[in-house]
């Protein structure tokens, strides 16, 4: 999946965020040591650097961020990548058709955004996956400078089923959910759900969703904290 992170400008820089231990002095008890995690930002300055293979773990936060923007408290107003996938490699590397498919090497890539790679596939590869026209090693290869520039990520996420008894009648799904959310890191000022002061439910009124219905809980009369209307959700977006 191709993610243009357009949120906080078209400067933005990646940056991953990972914990490690440190041995430190116990300023409480001279003579002994204290074992703590410490949060390590690492800015990856090339395409090649924001390249992460399948097989090897990705970092725990993956930032997009604006250095040039900065929220009430001094941070810079970012967004992060929260990854949900079960995926892996689809061929060993360099193997036939696998060059078809290169975007499989990669659970994560980022790279500057360009006119000339905008996709990476194309539904014609399965006619020539050895030499394909869009190879997107190269998108990474061609290792950019992606510091304050224009960046798109490339997501990679999915999962093996594997045909099991229970599948019978029909396949079981929960539990077989992925993907990843986009959520912003320090772009606001404080939680943006403070602002919402009643209780809204937008749902769409028409199937083909050309019209939607918004449910107010606000006190129609000055003076009561809540409306006097009961609260009914049936769990959907549709309303029933």
């Amino acid at each position: 999946m191709k993610m243009v992170s357009a949120g906080t400008g078209l400067e933005n820089t990646f940056e991953t965020l990972t914990l490690r231990y440190e041995n430190i002095s116990n300023p409480w008890s001279p003579g002994d040591y204290i074992v703590q995690s410490k949060l390590v930002h690492t800015q990856r300055n090339t395409e090649k650097q924001a390249a992460f293979r399948f097989g090897l773990p990705l970092p725990r936060h993956l930032n997009f961020q604006n250095p040039n923007k900065k929220n009430k408290w001094g941070h810079a107003r970012s967004y992060r990548i929260q990854y949900n996938s079960h995926a892996d490699s689809v061929l060993p590397r360099n193997w036939k058709e696998e060059k078809g498919v290169s975007w499989s090497r990669y659970s994560l890539a980022v790279t500057r955004y360009s006119d000339m790679e905008m996709r990476s596939s194309d539904i014609f590869l399965q006619c020539e996956p050895w030499d394909p026209y869009v190879y997107f090693e190269s998108f990474v290869r061609n290792n950019e400078d992606i510091v304050n520039k224009d960046l798109v990520a490339w997501v990679t996420v999915g999962f093996l089923h594997i045909p099991h008894a229970e599948d019978i009648p029909n396949t079981a799904t929960p539990g077989n959910s992925v993907g990843f959310l986009l959520r912003p890191y320090n772009f606001f000022d404080e939680d943006p759900s403070v602002a919402s002061r009643n209780t809204i439910i937008v749902k769409p009124a028409k199937e083909d969703f050309s019209e939607v219905k918004i449910q107010r809980w606000t006190p129609e009369i000055l003076g009561n904290c809540v409306s006097q209307t009961p609260f009914h959700y049936n769990g959907t977006y549709f309303s029933d």
